[in-house]
């Protein structure tokens, strides 16, 4: 990090830890802020080095802080464990993040910038109702073993065999028990329409990225995986 004033901030949703260090390393403060006031201290300083631990609203605050011209050190959580002394509190982990920032072998999080967010959060959205479709797929495959009918593997074979099975007039399935199944793969085919419709969205932003179309030629690299490692990386 830069020979200059090293503020570690332990990020919440209202009120923050903030630990702040001179250019010797030596510690000045370490008090409890709210938003407010933990931008007004940032202000008072010049290309200041930011320590934060890489959790929510880090990137919102890494960018705010790196237009402000100053150095941003997102630390990986389970790296800033390992520097917590004592009992796991505010105050403990505003120090562990820049113990674990100043050491010359810890990777940092590249701070997203919001096209990079957009991506991320577009893909934390998808994989949203993928697993909900999984989590729906495993409760009707157990909800048809209780009546003696089993299904193959994969979703496809699941959205075709539902269907035939309960067609079928020659298995255990009951009205009731083929009604619920009925309303069980309704929703299936529910969230294979909105995932087409969140997935589409995914890759018309990433197409635009030209850095996601540099990927492509990537063995096994597609636009939702190309996207996926430049929200991730970025240019890097």
């Amino acid at each position: 990090m830069k020979n200059t004033t090293t503020i570690s901030i332990d990020l919440a949703k209202t009120v923050f830890q903030v630990a702040v260090f001179n250019k010797h390393g030596t510690l000045i403060s370490n008090k409890a802020m709210n938003e407010k006031k933990v931008v007004l201290l940032v202000a008072q300083h010049s290309e200041a080095n930011i320590c934060m631990e890489a959790c929510g609203s880090a990137h919102y605050w890494g960018r705010r802080f790196s237009k402000d011209g100053h150095k941003v050190y997102l630390v990986p959580a389970q790296i800033a464990a390992k520097y917590r002394n004592g009992n796991k509190n505010d105050a403990n982990d505003a120090l562990a993040i820049y113990e674990a920032a100043k050491r010359s072998d810890t990777h940092f999080v590249t701070v997203r910038s919001l096209e990079q967010q957009d991506l991320a959060s577009q893909h934390k959205f998808r994989q949203g109702y993928v697993k909900q479709r999984t989590q729906l797929a495993n409760r009707i495959r157990g909800f048809s073993m209780e009546y003696g009918v089993k299904f193959p593997k994969g979703i496809n074979k699941l959205r075709c065999g539902v269907p035939s099975v309960l067609e079928e007039c020659e298995n255990e399935l009951t009205i009731t028990a083929r009604n619920i199944l009925r309303n069980l793969l309704d929703q299936l085919l529910s969230l294979d329409k909105i995932i087409k419709e969140v997935t589409t969205t995914l890759v018309e932003l990433t197409k635009v990225v030209s850095a996601c179309r540099e990927l492509l030629p990537l063995p096994g690299v597609g636009w939702i995986v190309a996207g996926a490692l430049y929200a991730r990386i970025g240019n890097g």
